[in-house]
């Protein structure tokens, strides 16, 4: 036998495309112990052809149908069970990653600071105005030197219209609302 010798067969039997049926032949026309088999393998092929098809007795067609539905039972009772175990480990890990997120959620949150509490359960009718401790107000831009320019302009113009809040409890305020800047 050839090294070639399926592809020799796949030659006879038609199954190349014509590319590679192409280059088959320029190998056969270089190697003539190719071109023997071929011509062997075709010789073989047309003395098996001329022979007359016989069907297989009856029992041995049932015996090979009746492995074949045990083969089909066996592998659906398997997939079945595999698939019955295969859906309750994903529920257990669904279940199992709901509860450690919850645990780990409810624990990792500290518990409020008392003076946090303490602000928070006081009932005041008086309303505080906001306080900046640091009086610092700082604005940061990325802008071109005329924007950062016209933007201090304008912050120095907002920053000159603030007034001082002495009696946060005053009259001027509405609906509990502290105004700290000028009228207009």
């Amino acid at each position: 036998m050839h090294k070639d010798e399926n592809n020799a067969i796949r030659y006879l039997m038609k199954e190349m495309d014509p590319s590679e049926e192409m280059e088959f032949e320029k190998l056969m026309r270089e190697d003539e112990n190719l071109l023997i088999e071929v011509e062997s393998l075709r010789a073989t092929n047309r003395k098996l052809s001329v022979l007359p098809s016989k069907n297989p007795p009856e029992q041995v067609t049932q015996t090979i149908a009746d492995e074949l539905k045990q083969i089909q039972a066996q592998r659906k009772r398997t997939s079945g069970t595999l698939t019955f175990y295969l859906k309750r480990a994903v529920a257990a890990v669904f279940l199992l990653t709901g509860l450690s997120g919850g645990f780990y959620y409810y624990f990792s949150n500290p518990s409020m600071p008392a003076e946090v509490q303490s602000v928070t359960t006081e009932s005041s009718d008086q309303v505080e105005p906001w306080v900046d401790r640091n009086e610092i107000l700082r604005f940061e831009d990325g802008a071109s030197a005329i924007q950062t320019q016209d933007v201090q302009r304008d912050i120095n113009r907002s920053q000159n219209r603030l007034q001082l809040v002495n009696d946060p409890s005053s009259s001027n305020s509405a609906s509990g609302i502290l105004l700290t800047g000028s009228p207009n």
